[in-house]
């Protein structure tokens, strides 16, 4: 098969994040298994750094152009040697465009975190009076804002984008289900299909036996990721253990009702133990092999997530991992296994929980085992190859819905 990824991200380049992550371990996958890949993303790559038999091509533009002037660089790359399949996120609805061009190419969309769900948590954390204030700014504007309006799935362009797919694919049934549920999708296109994820060798080389004392956060310093109920887990911890050292590495963002910096909000909350906590703006991907190494518990206490890879990169490290419950961490982490599942949004259970293992390693680094063991044989290539390229087929053999949201009439 010729198969076009189109992703704004894509690990390696100036354009990082989860998505490009997957795009990434996708494309390698993929012309691993003897086919012809090409990425179409917004940032050049070193091509002594891409997977072999990968070839990728840059629109640099700013994310709200790029589904556009990736339609262009993509229809002069088709006209040469024409692809058989195409796919994007519905993040951002990147393909859409490529979608409207050529309507009879087969569509697969990856499900990652749609906008809506990542507007309703971000605005969950807004108080009474900041959410009131947000009304009437809007209806000065002579528009309400979408939390405090009736969610609209039929003016989403991203639901309408995923509509056109010929195939609609899930990392997580936590993903798949909600959106079946708010977007009302045809089962009959969809598909579970984890994330491919190759431990490398940096992360399986770790001893999981370590007794550092240290707590590590890795990601955005942003509230859906439950940064702020951290911060109050993290006080609590260290009033009961006060020898504990915690680490947050990631770029911070605003806080959502005050646009204060994160990271000096939750200084402000840890008071007189903010000494106690090391802030990271940011990491190089080939440092965290070393920031795991001198770790000994892993948390991500997010709202809501999908199949993040941080949290599989903890557990391929033999960290003992503390995720969030009721979204698709669950599905990676069996509890009490091989990892520790606490509700989202209580920093009293995650602060219980930390401590536990703080004071249990040899169970700890048991479990710690058992999730390397556990990532090693769920979601690597050999596993995850024959469902993402048997979905491909599918497309291919399906076609595109003829009379779908932005499909050509």
């Amino acid at each position: 098969m010729r198969i076009a990824l189109i992703s704004y991200e894509f690990a390696g380049t100036a354009t990082g994040g989860g998505i490009g992550t997957y795009a990434r371990g996708a494309a390698a996958m993929m012309a691993g298994r003897g086919h012809q890949v090409e990425v179409f993303t917004s940032a050049s790559a070193d091509p002594r750094t891409l997977p072999a038999g990968v070839v990728v091509h840059a629109a640099p533009v700013e994310r709200r152009c790029f589904p556009r002037t990736v339609a262009s660089h993509f229809a002069q790359r088709h006209a040469v040697q024409p692809f058989d399949v195409v796919e994007g996120p519905e993040y951002g609805a990147e393909a859409m465009e490529v979608a409207r061009s050529f309507p009879d190419l087969p569509l697969v969309v990856k499900l990652h975190t749609p906008t809506f769900l990542i507007d309703e948590i971000q605005h969950s954390y807004l108080s009474p009076l900041r959410k009131a204030r947000f009304v009437l700014g809007g209806l000065r504007r002579g528009s309400l804002p979408k939390p405090y309006w009736r969610y609209d799935p039929a003016g989403d362009p991203e639901r309408a984008h995923v509509l056109t797919a010929s195939e609609i694919t899930a990392p997580s049934l936590a993903i798949l289900d909600l959106l079946r549920s708010r977007w009302d999708l045809e089962p009959g296109r969809l598909a579970h299909i984890p994330n491919v994820f190759d431990p490398p060798a940096s992360l399986l080389t770790l001893s999981p036996a370590t007794k550092t004392g240290r707590i590590t956060y890795l990601g955005r310093l942003e509230a859906r990721k439950g940064v702020i109920e951290l911060a109050e887990a993290m006080r609590l911890v260290l009033v009961r253990a006060p020898t504990a050292k915690f680490r947050l590495v990631g770029r911070s963002l605003p806080h959502p009702a005050t646009g204060e910096d994160l990271a000096a909000h939750m200084r402000r909350q840890l008071g007189a133990f903010a000494e106690a906590v090391e802030f990271v703006d940011g990491l190089p991907h080939s440092e965290v092999a070393r920031t795991l190494g001198d770790t000994d518990i892993c948390v991500f206490p997010s709202v809501w997530e999908n199949l993040p890879y941080v949290c599989l990169e903890a557990m391929a490290a033999g960290r003992g991992v503390i995720a969030s419950g009721g979204s698709g961490m669950a599905e990676i982490i069996d509890d009490g296994r091989t990892g520790r599942l606490v509700r989202p949004r209580d920093p009293r259970g995650l602060a219980d929980v930390i401590l536990e293992l703080l004071a249990e390693p040899a169970g700890r680094i048991a479990m710690g085992e058992r999730a390397r063991a556990h990532v090693g044989a769920a979601y690597t290539s050999e596993v995850i190859g024959p469902l993402q390229e048997a979905s491909y087929r599918r497309a291919i053999e399906r076609g595109r819905p003829r009379h779908a949201p932005g499909a050509a009439q």
